[in-house]
Formats: C-alpha cells, structure tokens, sequence
C-alpha cells in the first residue's frame, strides 16, 4: 500500500482502538475533539504539545502500538478509507462485536470531509445517543462546561483537516521517530510516495503521538492544558533539527510562507534568516531576501527592506541562467521600496529598466512582467503610470491573467476618470488604503483564530490608524475581552455606541463586562432595540446565554429570567424565550431549552411564534430520542404554521424513526412542494418515497440482519449510500443469495434505485 492509505488506516484505527477499549462518552470526546481543533488551529499549543508528548514514553508507544495495529489490520486488497472500514466492520460483525461495529458504521456514515487524508470526528455510538445531532449538542454541552474561549471552538465543530504547513520545527524529533517506525513496521523501508503524502504522514505520526499523550491525562489537567495559552517560538536548534533529517530547505521556505499568512512574520523571518546563513543554494538565499524585502516593507522598514531586495537582485543577476524576466522582477521589487525610501531618482532608473526588458520578451511573459510594475506603481500611488501600462498590456493581446486582472483593474479605474483624462488620484489612494485596511482586519481575524490575542490586537490597532470603523472597534474589544483586559474593551465598546448608539451587539458586550444594575442596562436596551428592529434576537443573546451556560448548572435559568420580563400582549417575552431556547439547544443544553420553550408558550406569543416554538421543542424531543412526543409537537406546530416546510421535514424524519414509512414520505412530499429549489427538502422527499415503496424484511441470520439494519440507516446519508449497498449485498450473500454486478450509482437517485432491486433480492432470499 501507498504511503498516504497507510495513515488513513492508522488514524482510523486509533479512534476505532480508542473507542472499542474505553467508554466513549461526550465529555471525553469533547475533551479529545477540541485538543485536535486547538492543535489545527493554535500553532503555540501545538508545538509545546507535541514537545512534550515526544518526552512521554508512555506515548510514543502508544503510537508504535496503533501504527502496528493498523498496518497489521488491514485488508490487502484496500484502497482506501472506506474499504479499511468496511473490512473492520465486518470483521467486528463477525466476531459477535456489535459495539464495536457499531462505531465502525458511524465512521462510515458520517464522512467529515471531501479529502482522502482528512480527520474524522470521534465516531458516534449507534443508537445511544440517538443521533449526530444529539451526540454534536452533548459535545458543545462539555465544551462549554469547562472550554476558555468557547466561541472560537463553535465556529469550526468538526475538524476537516490540518492546514498544510503543519511541520512545526519543533516538532521534528517527533517526525524522526514516526518516520522509523512506520519504516520498521513496513519492512525496513518506505514505498514510494511524493513529497505531498510524505508531508501528510508527519502530520498524521504528530497529532497522533500527541494525541495518546494528552488521552492519557486525566480530566483535569486535559482542561488544563486546552485553557492554557502558549507562545509560539522558533530556536535556531530546531532548525537545525529539520535541515538534518530532510536536508529540504523548499520546504522549510514553504513553511515560512505558511507562517506569514498566519500572522507570525517574525518567525518567518527566522526561517528566512537562518536560510541565508545556511543553506548553499543562490537560489533559496534569493527566495529569502526576496521575502524578508516583503515583510520588511509591509512593516514600514523600508531601509531594511531595500537592502534585502538589493541582496536578491545581485543573487539573481549572478546566476548562471541570467533569466531576463526574474532578473527583471528582482529589478521591480528594488524599485518599489527604493521609492517607499525616498531614493525616487534611482527607483525610477530601476523601473524603467524593468520595464525595457518587457519588450524583449515574448507577449506571454511580458504581460506578467508589466502587471507586476503596474501592480507596485498601484501600492506606491502611481495611479496615471499604472494606467499606462495596464493599456499596454491589452495591446499585447496575451491570454491569461494578467490581461484578465488588467481589465478588471483599468474598468475599476475608469470609474475615476474625468473628463479631461486625469484621475481622481484622492479617490484612488483612497482604495488602496481600504484596501490595506481590510487586510490588516483580515490579519488580526486569523490571529484571534489562533488564540493570539496579542498580535490579533496589533493588527486591529494598525488597521484602526486608517479606519476607525465600529465594527473594527467592535472586534478589538472582543479581543481584549479575550486577552484579559476588560477596561480596554470597555473603552472600545463605548466609542462603537457613541458612533452606532444602536448596535446591539456592542450593548450585550458591553453589559457583560458590568456588574449589578450598570451590567442589566445595556444588556437590557440590546434586547429591546432587537426586538424593535426585527433582529435574529438568537444571535444578539448568545454572549449572554454562552456565557451562562459556561458558568454552574443552577445559575443558567434565574440568569435568563433576570431578563424575562418583558410585556407578552405583542409577543416580545415569548421571542425572548424562543431565542433562549434556541440557543440552549444549540449548545446542548437540552432541559433548560425545554424550559424555556415552555416558558415561551405560556408567554401568549402569535399564531406565527407559537408555531416556531411548537417546531423547535419537537425538534429538542426527537433529539432526545422521544419520536412520539415530536410528532405530537410537529402536529400541533402544523395547526398554526402548516406552510412552513421545516416542520413537514422534521415530521418526515420522525414519522420514519417510528416505522411510519407511508407518513413519512407524504410529509416530504409536502416539504419539497412548499420548498422546491431547497436541495436538501428533494433529497429527503427522494429517500423518504424509496423507503415507502421498498422495505426489507429482518433475515433470521444475526449477521445478515446486523448489516440490513446498518444500510437502513447508512442510507438515510448522502454521502454513504455507496457503504450502505455494500451493505445491502453483504447481508444477500450471508442468507446464500446471489447478488447481481451493480455499476456505481452517480448519484442519490440512482444509489435508492439500486436499494430497490437490491431489497427485492434480499426478500425472496
């Protein structure tokens, strides 16, 4: 097998050992989810874990351990995740293992992402609890429990895979280590594989080493650890560490790049630094000039920026290719921050060289040539030479990019145009100010991701000398209510009310950061402007409710009713409660939201709102796995919201759980004629139809009737109906029926087609 199915196998085979040999309950899973999210996510917190896990004998051969199970288990004719599953699945069927192989048919059910190598969530266990749903709110539940920074976790629940540039230096003695005992495990080498699948397996051997290290802690020092913020620092050892194990500058350089679009420039420049001391190769010393001339610029340091750009481009005339294109783009990049630097004389002498060796190039390489320079007269304010050349580009007629990104700019400058030919030059600086801005927001958004609130508020402080915009003011108190310092937040929050009196959200935040009657007034005058406004009053409450929900049981229900007391005769209590609820519910916090529903009932809220409410408690029943209660709420919902599809497909799914296949597939019927362009409403109407007009009948054989149940449910997803057929025809073939060559279904439709026929056989078997 290749390199890359190898590790699928292996991170498949740890959740499975991991779950078939423990007790899975949401608590631990929310624990051991969210420690990959902040490794995915935290580049601090990854390398400090993954240093600390290489010192944990314990975990390493944990690791050893499930590498050699997963090596070992798997099938050799399998080419991929599915076919590793399927034949764990069968194999725990076989050996009378019905837990086990019922976290094997989650797997399988629920596919995480679209990549091959992508991390799957934990699986879920079938039937208990009853569903993703349930399993996703008990998770957030935990998370919200005893997780610092809950938000940011909510805004990616399931891991879909680890950004590329994972090869944190120091982790490198890890690599090493994974690296040999995959070898010695495979029979003392490697098989081939590219530079792409090797990378994805360092990844893979780090997470999972540092992930048995962190699974063998207890629950407490676990939080401890996931609330704990760590720097991120790079020696000058660990480089060496990664320069003596792969002897691969690329991918170091490529690693730095990384760096740069998550914010940490100066460790970046560390790379590039230690690049030009070490490497040999003019080729790498001119990449990293030419890419601390960037950083250097992009941070005002021009001075420092010119001489690394004057370092790349003497590299690059001394090259032996003497290649007139690079040798003009070095050319370019002095000239840019010569001119930032004031020598304007020589940055214009430099330009026009650049641009001299246009003409000696062919069309398809002149125009990259020209849309750089035009590109540096833009960011320099040279907006009439910019246009010169953006003209001269569409008369070379040269397909491709820069013609493309020519137009777009010349039709956005037009825009600027007066009618003596000159340009609106403040209009246009005004743009690329804006433009600059927004990267720098953008910048300090990826930080704040990070968990680096520090250097998330330093770009949010540059990007405020441009703009003080309240939405940017808004984001920088978020972060500094994050970092710690709530009386800068306080102070930010205040300006965003002074210049927006209205913003809601400011209000709640602000309201959060008081105490007693100063902590009720804003919070207080958010709600009612949401309510005044017609806003999603869900989402202007959920700092409030998140909040609670984070702090003990028993103060989440008076903490809502503090601000309950609304007038009901218009309905405004009874919103206020549905959105409470809705949030609980979201957060997993199931008996409080039925509280507060409830609440919300007696609240006298319209026809309209009582049919919202009505859905919403019968969606939190079939979460909970009382399928009759929710379709007794569905159907009292439908007497004041029959036009409202949600509810028809909830009582679809409902109808289904309780063997009602007929009702089932009318109700999603109605879904879709009251939606029709809604994908997911068709799809259900889709499945619900097979499912009325083909049942299978139970076979007698316990392995037979194990996989009809498991393609019964595999087959109410998308994405695993191709599993759930495999399924269908291994149940036939263990009554002694023979089952017919089936071409791969293309789609949904055809993948319920084939249940059909494949139902029909398995009944007459």
């Amino acid at each position: 097998m290749d390199t890359t199915v190898a590790l699928n196998f292996f991170w498949e085979h740890t959740w499975i050992t991991w779950w078939t040999g423990k007790k899975a309950d949401p608590e631990t899973a929310a624990r051991l989810h969210l420690f990959l999210l902040r490794r995915a996510r935290d580049i601090g917190f990854a390398t400090n874990t993954a240093a600390r896990a290489y010192a944990d004998e314990g975990a390493r051969e944990t690791f050893g351990a499930a590498l050699k199970g997963a090596l070992s288990d798997s099938a050799p004719e399998a080419a991929g995740r599915e076919d590793y599953l399927w034949h764990r699945y069968t194999a725990f069927l076989a050996a009378g293992n019905i837990e086990g192989a019922g976290f094997v048919e989650t797997m399988l059910s629920y596919p995480r992402a679209g990549t091959p190598d992508a991390y799957p969530a934990p699986p879920v266990p079938a039937g208990a609890p009853p569903s993703l749903r349930a399993w996703e709110q008990s998770e957030k539940r935990a998370v919200m429990a005893g997780i610092r920074w809950p938000d940011l976790y909510f805004e990616s629940p399931f891991t879909a895979g680890f950004p590329h540039t994972q090869i944190i230096p120091a982790e490198l003695e890890i690599a090493s280590f994974a690296f040999a005992t995959l070898r010695d495990f495979m029979g003392g080498k490697l098989p081939a594989g590219g530079a792409e699948s090797f990378e994805h397996y360092i990844n893979d051997a780090v997470t999972v080493i540092t992930f048995a290290w962190f699974a063998a802690k207890n629950p407490e020092d676990q939080t401890a650890a996931l609330n704990a913020a760590y720097p991120f620092t790079l020696e000058e050892e660990t480089l060496d560490a990664f320069v003596g194990l792969f002897d691969d500058y690329e991918t170091l350089l490529e690693e730095a790049g990384g760096l740069v679009k998550r914010g940490f420039s100066e460790e970046a420049k560390t790379v590039y630094a230690y690049t030009v001391l070490h490497a040999g190769d003019p080729a790498l010393h001119h990449a990293a000039y030419e890419n601390l001339a960037v950083l250097f610029k992009e941070e005002g340091e021009y001075e420092k920026a010119a001489g690394c750009a004057e370092k790349a481009l003497a590299i690059r005339e001394g090259m032996p290719d003497r290649d007139p294109l690079s040798i003009a783009l070095a050319k370019k990049n002095l000239a840019e921050v010569l001119y930032l630097a004031g020598e304007t004389e020589r940055a214009g002498a430099l330009a026009a060289a650049a641009l001299d060796a246009a003409a000696g190039l062919e069309a398809g390489k002149a125009a990259p040539l020209l849309w750089a320079v035009a590109s540096s007269f833009r960011r320099t304010g040279r907006f009439e030479e910019e246009y010169a050349l953006l003209t001269r580009i569409l008369d070379l007629d040269a397909p491709g990019e820069a013609t493309d990104a020519a137009v777009e700019r010349l039709f956005s400058m037009d825009q600027y145009a007066r009618p003596d030919g000159a340009f609106d030059l403040k209009g246009l600086a005004a743009i690329e100010e804006r433009r600059r801005y927004l990267d720098l927001f953008g910048k300090g958004a990826v930080l704040l991701q990070a968990f680096q609130f520090d250097r998330a508020i330093g770009c949010f402080e540059a990007a405020l000398a441009i703009s003080r915009d309240a939405d940017l003011l808004r984001n920088i108190a978020i972060a500094h209510r994050l970092y710690g310092s709530p009386e800068a937040a306080r102070r930010y929050l205040e300006e965003v009310i002074a210049a927006r009196p209205g913003d809601l959200y400011a209000l709640m935040h602000l309201g959060l950061l008081q105490e007693g009657e100063q902590r009720d007034a804003p919070v207080r005058e958010a709600i009612g402007l949401a309510l005044d406004s017609g806003a999603d009053l869900a989402l202007v409450l959920y700092p409030l409710i998140s909040g609670l929900v984070a702090g003990p049981d028993e103060e989440v229900l008076p903490g809502i009713d503090r601000f309950g007391d609304l007038p009901s005769h218009d309905g405004a209590r009874a919103l206020y409660f549905l959105g409470a609820g809705t949030i609980l519910s979201d957060l997993g916090v199931a008996d409080a939201a039925a509280t507060c529903y409830r609440r919300a009932l007696k609240a006298n809220p319209p026809a309209g709102v009582r049919g919202r409410i009505l859905r919403n408690m019968g969606a939190l029943a079939a979460d909970g796995d009382d399928a009759a209660r929710a379709a007794d709420l569905l159907g009292q919902a439908l007497k004041f919201a029959p036009a409202d599809p949600t509810v028809w497909h909830r009582l679809a799914g409902v109808r289904a759980a309780l063997g009602d296949a007929q009702g089932a597939s009318a109700a999603a019927r109605e879904a879709a004629h009251l939606m029709p362009t809604d994908a997911v409403f068709r799809t259900e109407k889709a499945l619900r139809d097979a499912q009325a007009a083909a049942a299978p009948v139970m076979p007698a054989d316990r392995t037979a009737a194990a996989l009809v149940a498991a393609a019964e449910r595999m087959i109410e997803e998308e994405g695993s109906a191709p599993v759930a057929l495999r399924a269908y025809a291994a149940a036939i073939e263990a009554t002694g029926g023979e089952v017919p060559d089936l071409p791969a279904p293309s789609g949904y439709e055809e993948a319920l087609s084939a249940r059909e026929r494949l139902i029909k056989l398995l009944n007459r078997a």
